[in-house]
């Protein structure tokens, strides 16, 4: 079956149509029922059928007291069913099967199908029941059989590293409490993965782990962040709610990029087995759009010094990096999301990223450079700007030149006297904006400098005979490319002219 045929289904499943049920369905049903969107098992659906028909089935409302996970996925995975939700979200005890056949007696097949979910459910239940007989404090220990990686050591290992990541993200985030919180959702985030119905659908771990920490009495704070703990679970997906699970996802993904970079296990090409770069795209959105303020830079240190305490053997190659390949692999997914998800430039993404200080690495703040010097590109008078600093900064660059105090008394032009002048008042206005995190402010304080650079090259000779006045214009020039390179490097945004 080609895509040609793929409308013929898509039309009963529309967002705009979530309510089409079969033709035998009452006037109730189709006022009530409405179909949970999901896109891949849709897709599936388009490529397995020919002629669909749908049909409308059900099963035994006491099945709903399981979390509504466990039967969403038991419908979808095993059968391929749709499920229906009521107007407030809570499942309802139906499904939509689709069929390519019809007969002169479709009840055989709604039956037949009936019949094979409720084993399908009879088996989940069981799996359920049976796991909320053990803790997840009780299964921790038996982590220690589980290999998580032969490089990496078992998952009792990952874990002990994700509770002191957790401790380490909290300590820079929140209070006391919070560390508290999340080591000890960090100290049980792995124990669902050991668990029947986890085993049965993988999908369905940190969904069964936050549902079993709740019922085992742990506090609400730590069951919710069990539960977020691989949020977002796509790379456009939803981001964790809490705080408390944002720093178990940060915690989880740094210790695995930071692991398998140490054992040099690192993306190549397409070649991306452990997910990483999805990984370092989750911790680029989770804190951008939290707008968390974290030192990036000092928690891969963390848990590279975590790695480190467990003896875990490094990589010959990755003597050569160690945290500034890391830094570099976020780098990256930091361009690859504000190219894709807010249009920045490329040139604008690499000015700020050039100039980041990678010991005190804070994310929110370097996106928040670089959506105000984008906006500002586009204002007429930002073009001859940056060809006049290229300009400064060329000669500077050229000449190795180390910032020397200006002498006022060796100016010989006016335009010296009032480009330093410029320099000097602007110096205060531009700290005081930056301090403040008004970028736009502290970039405005910089094009306000246009005229006095344009009027300086234009009137000054910068390669003068006197050596004392040469050095004197140099050391100028110098001072103007300080406080624009202090913002991003300037020079790598393209303009024409330059």
């Amino acid at each position: 079956m080609g895509p040609a045929s793929a409308p013929a289904l898509i039309h009963p499943f529309q967002p705009n149509n979530p309510q089409a049920v079969p033709d035998d369905a009452d006037e109730k049903d189709h006022d009530q029922n409405h179909l949970h969107q999901d896109d891949d098992l849709l897709e599936q659906a388009v490529y397995m059928v020919e002629s669909p028909l749908t049909i409308l089935g059900s099963f035994k409302p006491h099945y709903l007291s399981l979390p509504k996970e466990i039967l969403m996925t038991s419908m979808k995975e095993h059968q391929g069913y749709f499920s229906l939700v009521d107007q407030k979200g809570a499942l309802l005890p139906n499904f939509l099967a689709v069929t390519n056949m019809k007969l002169s007696n479709m009840q055989l097949i709604r039956e037949g199908n009936e019949r094979v979910l409720a084993a399908r459910l009879a088996d989940a239940k069981f799996f359920f029941d049976e796991d909320r007989k053990t803790s997840l404090v009780d299964r921790v220990a038996k982590q220690l059989a589980v290999t998580f990686h032969q490089k990496l050591g078992s998952l009792h290992q990952k874990t002990q590293r994700v509770v002191a990541m957790a401790a380490h993200v909290a300590g820079q985030l929140g209070d006391e409490r919070l560390v508290q919180d999340c080591r000890r959702a960090a100290e049980l985030s792995k124990a669902d993965l050991l668990t029947g119905i986890v085993g049965e659908f993988p999908t369905l771990q940190g969904l069964m782990g936050g549902e079993y920490a709740k019922h085992d009495g742990e506090s609400p704070v730590v069951s919710a962040a069990i539960r977020e703990q691989y949020m977002p679970r796509a790379m456009e997906g939803e981001l964790p709610e809490s705080l408390a699970g944002k720093v178990l996802s940060l915690a989880d993904r740094l210790d695995s990029i930071a692991g398998f970079f140490l054992v040099g296990m690192v993306p190549s090409g397409s070649e991306d087995p452990f997910a990483l770069r999805r990984h370092a795209t989750a911790i680029v959105r989770i804190v951008i759009e939290s707008k968390l303020r974290l030192n990036l830079a000092q928690a891969v240190r963390a848990a590279q010094d975590v790695l480190s305490g467990q003896n875990v053997v490094a990589a010959p190659q990755s003597g050569k990096g160690g945290a500034p390949d890391v830094i570099g692999f976020l780098f990256e997914r930091v361009r690859f999301y504000g190219k894709s998800a807010h249009q920045l430039r490329d040139d604008v993404m690499e000015a700020v990223l050039k100039s980041a200080d990678r010991q005190t690495l804070d994310l929110t703040d370097l996106f928040d450079k670089m959506k105000a010097l984008q906006q500002i590109t586009v204002r007429a008078e930002f073009d001859p700007l940056i060809v006049g600093f290229k300009r400064a900064h060329r000669l500077t660059e050229k000449e190795q030149w180390d910032r020397k105090p200006v002498e006022s008394g060796l100016f010989r032009e006016g335009a010296e006297s009032a480009l330093h002048q410029t320099v000097q008042s602007s110096q205060q206005d531009y700290a005081a904006a930056m301090h403040g995190g008004q970028y736009g402010q502290a970039l405005d304080v910089l094009v306000r400098m246009k005229g006095p650079i344009d009027d300086f090259f234009n009137a000054v000779m910068v390669n003068a005979d006197d050596p004392a006045v040469r050095g004197n214009r140099l050391s100028l020039l110098k001072s103007v490319d300080d406080l624009f390179m202090s913002f991003a490097d300037f020079s790598q945004i393209m303009v024409q002219g330059t």
